[in-house]
């Protein structure tokens, strides 16, 4: 069990998007409550801790531990102006997983990419596969993603915008279906940095084209300014989970997220969070 939840921590850790194009006057960007240094919850008799570290805004380290024990990190930084290097671990019982990854950051606030690649070694011989992530922007809003493995174009994202509101569609091939989700982002200001409400409405398809399922999830932040204050997560229209009681002193915060079945509140889960600024 904890191999497998090391390895989920992990990848959704490691997999987040990388943005990419014309450079960003980040001077009067409002940062507030983005980079996490410590984060911290337990469920289901388990506890989840990571913590991240800081050169100004470029990362210099992060841990990820499960009861305790460490089950992956980023170390090895390197920084050449807007260049960035770093190597994964994951720790999995006794067999240590490496990754190298290298990227291009648009800007000076570290917070988009504009390209990045990942050597991924195989674990049966020496060689390895070549990830690759381009991002193309508009001022800060992200409009192209390009993801290529070993050369080959094998997803691409295009995203439009309204305003503040951002949409896109993913599709992906799956061993016994296919998946489409379609995404409506509307964002809290024009970094386009923090996310106000997310809908995504997830279909399933058999290899025939007959569609087999449909589920919708729906995502609430609310802000106090930039500051995080509550959180709904909604399930085919129901509510699912809720952020409450947010208690901040300074930089550090702690709250909770009950989880609702049948509109009863069956489990509440304490985090605990503190803040680069």
């Amino acid at each position: 069990m904890k191999k497998r939840f090391c390895i989920i921590a992990f990848l959704a850790l490691t997999c987040t998007l990388f943005i990419g194009c014309k450079k960003v006057d980040d001077e009067t960007e409002d940062l507030a409550y983005l980079n996490k240094t410590f984060y911290r919850y337990e469920s289901n008799d388990h506890v989840f801790k990571y913590t991240w570290t800081f050169d100004g805004h470029k990362e210099t380290g992060y841990r990820y531990y499960y009861d305790g024990q460490l089950c992956s990190e980023r170390t090895n930084y390197s920084y050449n102006g807007l260049i960035a290097s770093w190597d994964n671990y994951t720790y999995t019982g006794p067999i240590t997983t490496h990754q190298h990854v290298e990227c291009e950051y648009l800007d000076e606030t570290f917070q988009r990419i504009k390209y990045q690649k990942s050597l991924n070694p195989h674990s049966t011989n020496d060689d390895y596969d070549i990830h690759e992530y381009y991002y193309e922007y508009d001022g800060k809003k992200l409009l192209n993603y390009k993801d290529y493995l070993n050369g080959k174009l094998i997803r691409e994202i295009n995203y439009s915008y309204e305003g503040l509101q951002c949409t896109y569609s993913t599709l992906y091939n799956w061993p016994s279906y296919i998946s489409e989700t379609n995404y409506v982002i509307l964002y809290l200001d024009d970094t386009y940095l923090r996310e106000k409400t997310r809908l995504e409405t997830r279909k399933k398809y058999d290899f025939d084209g007959n569609l087999t399922a449909t589920n919708v999830y729906y995502y609430v932040y609310d802000y106090d300014k930039t500051k995080p204050i509550g959180y709904q997560y909604y399930y085919d229209g129901k509510l699912y989970g809720k952020g409450r009681d947010y208690n901040y002193d300074g930089l550090a915060c702690t709250y909770f997220i009950d989880t609702y079945q049948d509109g009863e509140v069956v489990s509440t889960q304490m985090y605990e969070v503190e803040y680069l600024e």
